[in-house]
């Protein structure tokens, strides 16, 4: 959480083409680089965040339809084979002719 009115400088070393390409989009929003910058940061700290979050929360549900499946202490190979299985029957009812044709 950012508090109003408290700030740190920080010294930050970036890569000159990232510079010039923060430079221009400060240009052209008309704001100082350093501003533009605590923006940037704030908001790729949240997207990060963000990204974490959605990606737990679909661990979560995973893992929960696998508990109901009874299929949560399934080992990976048995995964990876049970999802080739899948894969195989569903190119088998989608492309019959397949087969015959290889």
């Amino acid at each position: 959480m950012s508090s109003i009115g408290q700030t740190v400088q920080v010294t930050l070393r970036l890569p000159k083409d990232i510079y010039e390409r923060v430079a221009q989009a400060a240009l052209m929003k008309q704001r100082q680089v350093e501003d533009l910058l605590s923006t940037l940061v704030a908001e790729g700290l949240e997207a990060h965040a963000t990204i974490r979050e959605l990606l737990e929360h679909v661990s979560e549900q995973y893992r929960a339809r696998l508990e109901r499946e009874g299929k949560l202490q399934q080992s990976s190979d048995d995964v990876l084979q049970e999802l080739r299985d899948l894969r195989e029957q569903i190119a088998r009812e989608l492309y019959p002719w397949g087969a015959d044709h290889a």
